[in-house]
């Protein structure tokens, strides 16, 4: 039996990936998105950004979820704040955001996620410790390594100086492992 849970993740300090930053004018979207953030319309920015910006969950990044028959279903929420840009020489100039979060759906085994469960009277309760036991006798990979982001075709990665994380949500967790 599988029972789906939520990843939440971050990037902080996100920042296109060098082989395709060339891409980043080509964006239909592109000009109004600069024009947007250099007048100091964040609100609309965000809003085009959100529209244009995807998520996804490589699982294949994570081979001890992919070898226990883990899979991506969807991505749920994205999360943009405190657009800015950054101008490269020559004058590129390179949308990028404070903060870029999103909400994947995955589904895998109620019998390896038992594995992370504590009982407590009737219900089972996330351990995140007993989850990241597990992870590192199984593969040692962390759950970022799956975290993928784009601006439209452009992906963004952690360049330089930041933090990447994710974490399973303990309450949907809980609520889809107890059904």
């Amino acid at each position: 039996m599988n029972i789906k849970l939520k990843l939440e993740s971050y990037l902080k300090g996100g920042y296109p990936v060098n082989e395709d930053i060339d891409m980043i004018s080509k964006l239909d979207f592109y000009d109004k998105l600069i024009d947007l953030i250099s007048n100091s319309k964040k609100e609309e920015a965000i809003d085009l950004s959100t529209k244009n910006f995807g998520g996804y969950y490589h699982i294949d990044n994570v081979e001890s979820l992919k070898e226990r028959g883990f899979k991506f279903l969807e991505t749920e929420d994205v999360y943009l704040n405190d657009p800015f840009i950054e101008e490269l020489r020559g004058g590129k100039k390179i949308p990028l955001f404070r903060w870029i979060g999103a909400s994947f759906i995955l589904e895998g085994p109620k019998e390896i996620i038992s594995n992370w469960m504590d009982k407590d009277g009737d219900r089972y309760e996330f351990n995140k410790e007993l989850f990241e036991e597990w992870m590192d006798e199984n593969g040692g990979d962390d759950l970022q390594d799956g975290c993928g982001y784009a601006l439209g075709e452009l992906a963004y990665d952690l360049e330089g100086f930041g933090t990447h994380g994710c974490i399973i949500d303990k309450e949907f967790i809980e609520e889809s492992f107890n059904i």
